[in-house]
Order: C-alpha cells, then sequence, then structure tokens
C-alpha cells in the first residue's frame, strides 16, 4: 500500500488521515506530544483531522474505546495514540493506556517512572486506581502506563479481570485511547480489540 487512495480502495475503510514523518526533534521534546508543543505545525493539523474522523465516524454513539496499532514497531502508532490523546483530551475526558507489553514507551514519554504501577498492576489487583492513573492538567488528560510486565502478556490482555477494567474506565471517561503491541510479531492486539469499539491502523 502506498498511498491513501490504494488502502480506500483495496480495503474498502476510510482514510483518517496523513501524518508526515518526523524528523530532528529538538531536545527536550516528544514525538508524541507535538500536538501540544507545537500546535501550529501541519503534523498538528493532520493529528485534528484525525480526531474529527474518530469523532465524526460515530457522533450518536461515541466510540468509547479505540485502539490504536500497527504491523510492525517503529510505524508511528505510539506517536499517533499519544497525540491523538492529546486532541481528544481538548474536548473531552480522555484516559491513554499503554497495552504494549512487549515495548512499553509511553510512561517514559511523559515522565512517569517506568517501575511506576499501572495496567498489570490494575488487572492483578496489586494496586489501585488512584497509584496507577496518572493525572495531566496542563495535558488535559490522563496515562495508564502499562507497569510491571507480565512474563505472559497475552494471558493477561485476554483475561476477563481485563475486559472488566476496560468497562469500568470506559464509565468514567469520555474516551478511552489504548496503544496495543504490533501484530505481526503476537496476537495481543487481536485480543484488545475484541473489547475496543473503533480500531485505528497505523501504516508507514
Amino acid at each position: 500500500l502506498k498511498t491513501g487512495a490504494e488502502i480506500e480502495e483495496k480495503l474498502d475503510l476510510a482514510m483518517l488521515g496523513s501524518l508526515s514523518l518526523v524528523k530532528g526533534m529538538k531536545k527536550g521534546k516528544s514525538a508524541g506530544r507535538i500536538f501540544v508543543e507545537d500546535n501550529k505545525s501541519v503534523f498538528a493539523e493532520a493529528i485534528r483531522t484525525i480526531r474529527t474522523g474518530v469523532v465524526l465516524s460515530s457522533l450518536d454513539e461515541p466510540h468509547k474505546i479505540v485502539m490504536v496499532t500497527s504491523t510492525v514497531p517503529g510505524e508511528g502508532k505510539t506517536t499517533v495514540s499519544m497525540n491523538l490523546s492529546l486532541a481528544l483530551g481538548q474536548m473531552e475526558r480522555v484516559l491513554l493506556v499503554d497495552a504494549d507489553m512487549r515495548r512499553a514507551s509511553i510512561a517514559s514519554q511523559f515522565g512517569i517512572d517506568r517501575h511506576a504501577p499501572g495496567l498489570s498492576n490494575l488487572v492483578a489487583g496489586t494496586a489501585q486506581t488512584s497509584e496507577c492513573v496518572h493525572s495531566f492538567e496542563d495535558l488535559k488528560i490522563d496515562v495508564l502506563p502499562a507497569g510491571l510486565i507480565p512474563p505472559n502478556p497475552l494471558e493477561l490482555l485476554s483475561s476477563q479481570r481485563f475486559y472488566d477494567l476496560l468497562d469500568s474506565l470506559a464509565e468514567r471517561y469520555d474516551r478511552v485511547v489504548i496503544g496495543t503491541a504490533p501484530t505481526q510479531a503476537v496476537s495481543d492486539a487481536l485480543m484488545v480489540s475484541t473489547k475496543a469499539s473503533a480500531v485505528i491502523y497505523v501504516i508507514k
């Protein structure tokens, strides 16, 4: 797949937007936070277009749980999930969840200690929600990092406890955005998608 037209023609799916390649980020800046750090950029405008597509695709019954994934690492799924969350956070109450138990990276992008409890701890019941969810009032979103990486992430993400947790979070937030592991290597995203009301697939 080389163009947006090919995607829509061959897959019969809507292309939400096209993002420019991000190169040479300045020291102290994060690709995952371009939407707020460079709000007038072409990239930020493309994120607004994607946000509009997500909102307009489900006006009567909003997509409460939005999953973001890709085929392989390095295609930009984490960058998209973070920036989309920041864009949605300007309009509604949003929780960003790092469900990539293979290469968790959202915590570091937000300056959260990599050993901080998170999603896995909540599912296991070894930590309270108040310990795991981090609020960023300046960014207008909450973040739930991956937490302690389990020996078998797929077992955790396919458990009834995980599904129950998502239902609980969907009641507390207008939108829950979940970043997952890529689809080609493992089945994690497939399991999470069964609970998602919408899937955004990032293609480089």
